[in-house]
């Protein structure tokens, strides 16, 4: 059936090939970004480190416009532009710096008026 070749297909194109694509990709972002260490505590385990958009908003951007491969080969072709927008971090100094960079204060909710559906 047609969705049985799909699936053999697309099985074939994750076990394969995507692996080795991901992971040549993020050889080269590490080699442009100057390694295989955390920035900011300098931890070395590569299987603890990642990349970091310094500015949250270019994070979501990119998501959005077809997820991390996409951005990374956009990075990859623009080294400079990697090296402004993108910083290696492990994950405890990137779950450390997740609350630090939303540090506006909280607006008070205000309540609604009477809701027919949830009266006060």
């Amino acid at each position: 059936s047609k969705s049985e070749k799909f699936l053999k297909k697309t099985e074939s194109f994750y076990s394969n090939g995507s692996e080795k694509f991901y992971s040549s990709l993020k050889e080269k972002l590490f080699e442009i970004l100057g390694g295989k260490t955390c920035s900011s505590c300098g931890f070395k385990d590569e299987r603890a480190l990642g990349f970091n958009h310094i500015n949250d908003e270019d994070a979501f951007d990119s998501i959005r416009r077809g997820g991390f491969a996409s951005s990374w080969g956009k990075y990859i072709s623009e080294p400079e532009l990697a090296k402004k927008d993108l910083r290696v971090l492990c994950l405890n100094c990137n779950e450390i710096r997740q609350p630090q960079a939303k540090t506006e204060p909280k607006k008070p909710k205000t309540l609604n008026k009477k809701s027919r559906y949830f009266p006060r």
